[in-house]
């Protein structure tokens, strides 16, 4: 079980091993193929996948897909380095570039959901969408010319590399990518900004996380190097995040099972709102629900109408209605009569 004391322990040990290997290809590249520190990175990518579905206790979707994602990145790289033919090469040239490109993706929703920075379903449609058209670009090469305008095999140190001559629309990805920096580093910015405690706490982190891989990435666009860096730089990365992750995690379920074991005593008179707060604070189902849920089912607790919780909280009617479906769901009611009356029947145990 990952507990905060040892994801600390894992994050050195992991970032240790994958620098040595690094570090001892690079200095030895005449007569070690580096093929075999790539090799190495996709081992560590595949362990940190297989450990994160084996031991960590919370799964978000977001996070194991940048797992897989860094995953498929390292196994391309790999591939490449190892490919006889140019058909062969190609093909590990779009595997890395699937989890290159979904990489930024996972990286951004992981960093605004540590911030607590909210977020509507349809700009993550919209940045889904605009990924797969980014990869498709990124894939054309042997179709198109449009990415590379034209593209060769060869081997240093019997290591296969693609020679490449960049073409018209290569500059995409590079946007692209800044593009999705910039929103990770305006999402600190915007918890910060709303004082959030995630954020003041771990901002340093996250933008540390962030400016490694632009720093990385921007040496390797303007340096050469035998070795994707980059390999390297994204398991930390995700190490990283996933330390945020769990530190977080712990921290709110010991708030939730202290105010579980210490619950809040009524008075003898309240008012409609007291004796909501009384409620949620005492019920612990509501552990069960995100923060704007949370202030949703206060809402209708106080049996407000959906109007007036959406104009409350900001919101579209819409919104108030899929977080309302939300509720009814996970605290298994259908209606909001039944909704309270299972609150007064749980916190009167």
């Amino acid at each position: 079980m990952i507990t905060k004391k040892n994801i600390g322990k894992i994050v050195a040990v992991f970032c240790i091993f994958a620098l040595t290997s690094c570090s001892k290809a690079a200095t030895s590249a005449e007569t070690i193929n580096m093929s075999l520190a790539y090799a190495a990175t996709a081992v560590i990518s595949l362990l940190l996948v297989i450990c994160y579905c084996a031991f960590v206790r919370k799964k978000d979707f977001w996070m194991l897909l940048l797992f897989a994602s860094v995953f498929i990145v390292n196994s391309g790289y790999f591939a490449l380095s190892i490919s006889k033919t140019l058909e062969e090469a190609l093909l590990a040239n779009r595997i890395s570039y699937l989890g290159a490109v979904f990489l930024p993706l996972c990286m951004l929703v992981c960093i605004m959901d540590i911030c607590k920075v909210n977020y509507r379903k349809w700009f993550l449609a919209a940045l889904t969408s605009v990924s797969f058209l980014v990869f498709l670009l990124a894939a054309s090469p042997g179709y198109l010319t449009l990415y590379y305008e034209d593209v060769s095999l060869e081997f240093v140190d019997g290591m296969a590399k693609l020679h490449k001559v960049y073409g018209p629309l290569h500059f995409v990805y590079m946007v692209y990518l800044l593009a999705f920096f910039a929103f990770m580093i305006i999402s600190v910015g915007i918890s910060l900004k709303a004082k959030k405690p995630a954020a003041i706490n771990h901002s340093p982190i996250i933008l540390t996380i962030v400016f490694l891989n632009i720093c990385i990435w921007y040496v390797e666009q303007h340096v050469y190097v035998d070795f994707e860096f980059l390999a390297i730089s994204y398991i930390i990365s995700e190490l990283l995040l996933l330390m945020l992750h769990e530190v977080i995690y712990s921290h709110e379920r010991m708030l939730v099972d202290t105010a579980a074991s210490q619950p809040v005593s009524q008075p003898e008179e309240l008012s409609p709102e007291q004796e909501v707060e009384y409620i949620v604070q005492n019920w612990r189902s509501v552990s069960l629900l995100t923060a704007r849920e949370t202030d949703v089912l206060k809402a209708l607790l106080l049996d407000k109408k959906r109007k007036d919780i959406a104009a409350e909280l900001h919101v579209t009617e819409h919104t108030v209605k899929k977080h309302t479906a939300n509720i009814f769901s996970k605290l298994e009611v259908s209606n909001r009569s039944k909704l309270l009356d299972k609150a007064k029947r749980e916190t009167s145990k």
